[in-house]
């Protein structure tokens, strides 16, 4: 088994836990604590994002990239980098926190709309909450070292264990009557905890000396052109990513709010292929462009965009069955009623983004981080705009449908110019590969739609039942339509399967 193939199998395993766990959690939440609460928690989550990629510089992508290729040759300069970056990230938390503690107020009563909590209490949830974006950045520049060695189960093994002491803490708490403060104390502690894990892990893996905090100016001069796209290309992406949400924020209740965080924290968990193979590509691109290997190089991306446009659709398609029942159960079958058609959109528009993500990732090792760069800033002046005519006049399913709307303004642009400048392949070709994977999935699983899942009046049998037909007969053609590189490597699983056995 490559190194690769089993990084992306430890990415799709980490999270497919991590999803699982945080459903219990989010049960609890919403029935014991009402949706205020719910949706405050979920707007920690959006503030955590925000405020971390606008922070987060392009480093992270930088540490994957540098240390995939220099790690053995030049482990000083890896060194100077890993403590410069460590400076920017604990330095940056701080800030973090101490924006929260002065803005809590403001934001709770002059942003968020509360229906039954006291903006006090509001106000204090986010202070104690805000140990979470504390973490993130340092958590994500360890993430970036162990995926730059591409040794990813080690921060999966992590992630899951972070999630499962959360999700514990947080039932423990509701089963003996705690209240929001101390749910959200849960929170922030097992958050912590886990940054302490990382700490542990990086420590013996990278040496302690190399994670003490400290600042070369030759590390920052020789990435500072990489890294300054990066943080451009963040902070655009990061904007149009939670623009939706944002708004939703000051249009809606933030009870609205929290329904629709909670179905697009569901369709972004569904991403577990996506962003498993896309974490793993990166790393393993930018070795083989180092190495001027670009016929490996080619042969891999086309397997990867082959496994991420055919071997994402069930999951993707998985959500939209699943909506009616998952939600009925966490929330109430009123939710699950208002949610369905907003999921069916962010469902279809993170497949989308999945299709352009391999690309994306070949951009970026290729050193042409301006591409994606300028895309996202030319999106500023078309999307966002769509983004906010789209919530005013249909709300929740508008909210959903600028996220496909984002996704077509990609592959209008960014794809184009990949293609052409990066690739160098014919841009027909990528289109009428998506497009028969895309055609194949509606025939699939929108006909099991209409014919089962509509009729049994949504009842679970018939949603499982059309899923399981039309996963098969997807299963059936996607053999067919898929390329000979992936074909090649899928004939080989089983020989070696064999000799490990």
């Amino acid at each position: 088994m490559t190194r690769l193939t089993r990084n992306i199998i430890y990415n799709t395993a980490g999270q497919t836990l991590v999803l699982v766990l945080s459903l219990v959690a989010v049960r609890f939440i919403f029935h014991r604590l009402g949706d205020d609460v719910f949706g405050i928690i979920f707007f920690n989550l959006v503030l955590t994002a925000v405020l971390t990629s606008i922070l987060e510089l392009g480093i992270s992508s930088t540490v994957v990239r540098e240390v995939s290729g220099h790690f053995e040759s030049e482990p000083n300069y890896i060194r100077d980098l890993i403590r410069t970056a460590s400076l920017f990230y604990w330095v940056a938390g701080v800030l973090i926190v101490v924006a929260i503690w002065i803005t809590a107020p403001i934001l709770v009563n002059h942003w968020v709309n509360l229906k039954t909590l006291d903006p006090d209490t509001a106000a204090t949830t986010l202070r104690i909450l805000s140990v979470v974006p504390f973490v993130t950045l340092p958590r994500g520049l360890y993430t970036a070292m162990f995926r730059g060695l591409q040794m990813m189960g080690l921060n999966n093994v992590i992630d899951v264990g972070t999630a499962a002491a959360q999700q514990a803490v947080t039932v423990a708490v509701l089963l003996a009557g705690g209240q929001v403060f101390l749910v959200a104390a849960g929170i922030s502690t097992a958050n912590l905890v886990g940054m302490i894990a990382y700490v542990v892990v990086a420590g013996r893996l990278f040496g302690w000396r190399t994670l003490a905090p400290s600042f070369s100016r030759s590390v920052v001069q020789r990435n500072l052109g990489f890294t300054g796209r990066m943080t451009a290309v963040s902070v655009l992406v990061l904007i149009h990513l939670q623009a939706a949400q944002v708004i939703l924020t000051k249009l809606q209740p933030i009870a609205v709010f929290g329904l629709y965080g909670f179905a697009s924290s569901l369709v972004n968990r569904a991403t577990i292929v996506t962003g498993a193979v896309a974490q793993a590509a990166f790393p393993s691109f930018s070795s083989l462009f180092r190495a001027n290997d670009r016929v490996e190089l080619l042969s891999q991306y086309r397997k990867l965009q082959d496994l991420l446009c055919y071997g994402t659709v069930p999951l993707f398609a998985g959500v939209c069955f699943a909506a009616i029942p998952v939600f009925t159960y966490v929330l109430n079958a009123q939710s699950a009623s208002v949610l369905l058609i907003p999921t069916a959109w962010l469902s279809l528009g993170t497949y989308m983004n999945g299709a352009v993500s391999i690309p994306y990732m070949f951009a970026l090792a290729v050193g042409r981080p301006d591409i994606p760069l300028k895309q996202t800033l030319l999106a500023l002046f078309v999307v966002l705009p769509a983004t906010l005519l789209l919530i005013l006049k249909f709300g929740l399913a508008g909210a959903g449908f600028s996220w496909v709307f984002y996704q077509l303004f990609n592959f209008s642009y960014m794809v184009p110019r990949i293609c052409r400048e990066c690739l160098q392949t014919p841009l027909r070709d990528w289109y009428a590969h998506f497009a028969r994977a895309l055609v194949w999935a509606g025939a699939t699983y929108g006909t099991a739609w209409i014919a089962i899942a509509v009729p049994s009046g949504y009842s679970l049998f018939g949603l499982a039942a059309g899923f399981v037909l039309a996963t098969i007969a997807f299963a059936a053609g996607a053999i067919v339509l898929i390329g000979p590189d992936l074909k090649g490597t899928l004939r080989k699983l089983p020989a070696l399967a064999r000799t490990r056995a």
